[in-house]
């Protein structure tokens, strides 16, 4: 009887101390993770393949990135989260084009464009 009192009492000062303390994170941290997230994404998303690419889903509207930039900007999302960072507000196309391999790059598929649409490659069209 006297364990379970024990265990009791353990459970209550455990839950006690986890109110006590706020795990929220300083604003300019979170504006400091959040900026390298972008540094990232910024960055040329380098593929061999379309399966190279993939959807960013943090920061911001989706971005075409590769599988690399994807692992990296994982950890930084869930830090962010973590500490309760307030995330703006920001109006996205939708639907998201989908990503794909372009000349060694990841990029969006613009909606009604099509692979080797337009004027020839090397042709200047003057009207």
């Amino acid at each position: 009887m006297k364990r379970v009192v024990t265990l009791g009492a353990l459970a209550f000062l455990a839950l006690f101390s986890s109110l006590g303390c706020s795990s929220k994170m300083d604003p300019k941290e979170c504006d400091k993770i959040r900026g390298e997230a972008f540094d990232l994404l910024n960055k040329a998303q380098h593929c061999n393949t379309d399966a190279d690419c993939k959807q960013s889903e943090w920061p911001g509207c989706a971005k075409p990135v590769n599988g690399q930039t994807l692992d990296t900007i994982k950890p930084m999302a869930d830090n962010y989260k973590k500490g309760q960072c307030e995330e703006p507000q920001t109006k996205c196309a939708s639907p998201t084009p989908e990503s794909y391999c372009k000349q060694g790059l990841c990029v969006h598929r613009e909606k009604g464009t099509t692979e080797g649409a337009g004027a020839p490659a090397g042709d200047i069209i003057v009207k």
